[in-house]
């Protein structure tokens, strides 16, 4: 007679579960330069999304508007904010690669656009139901805010991983940089979605 090859008594296997969306937009683990330049146009469409959301409260040519801007914000970061940390890192003679910047930053900026994405539903929601505009500018802004500081936050820390073996003297001074950074490209990011008709009150 056969025994049966398992226990009831015995542990059940690990449950392996398939990476979700979130983790591979977020994940650490780079796969090249086309994967990080993947994740941009996600953290970008995400971003579409919210602005989407932002767009239902007048709705029509409104929509197109409100989501090329609101992408528009993480485009300028990554264009414009992007390269001149890389000069500046280099400058300090900082051991950081382009890739790994690029990472770092696809990483963040991806992180961004999927919070601005998870709060569209509520954004747009209450964008159709406040009368007042100005509340509505406030709670279109608050969810940039958030978004931005998330993904700041992760840039924060991602980068300070990389630098983690240099000497302290570079490493303060690279930590002044990356804060500045961080202002700079909030800052930008903001400039640009200001020029969202449901932050200027006009919706």
């Amino acid at each position: 007679m056969l025994k049966s090859q398992f226990s009831p008594f015995s542990p059940a296997p690990p449950l392996r579960l398939a990476p979700t969306l979130a983790d591979r937009l977020t994940s650490a683990d780079s796969q090249g330069v086309r994967y990080e330049l993947g994740r941009l146009a996600a953290g970008f469409g995400f971003a579409a999304v919210y602005g989407l959301a932002l767009g239902t409260r007048t709705g029509g040519a409104a929509l197109l508007k409100h989501a090329l801007g609101a992408a528009s914000g993480l485009a300028a970061v990554a264009l414009l904010a992007v390269p001149s940390l890389f000069v500046l890192l280099a400058l300090l003679d900082a051991p950081v690669s382009p890739r790994a910047l690029l990472a770092t930053s696809a990483r963040a900026l991806a992180t961004t656009g999927f919070v601005l994405a998870g709060l569209a539903p509520s954004a747009a929601l209450l964008g159709v139901t406040i009368e007042s505009p100005s509340a509505a500018a406030f709670i279109a802004g608050a969810g940039f805010t958030l978004a931005g500081g998330i993904g700041l936050s992760r840039f924060m820390s991602s980068a300070r991983a990389l630098l983690s073996d240099v000497p302290i003297g570079l490493r303060t001074k690279c930590s002044v940089l990356l804060f500045a950074f961080c202002l700079f490209s909030f800052a930008l990011a903001e400039r640009v979605w200001q020029a969202l008709p449901v932050l200027q009150g006009a919706a």
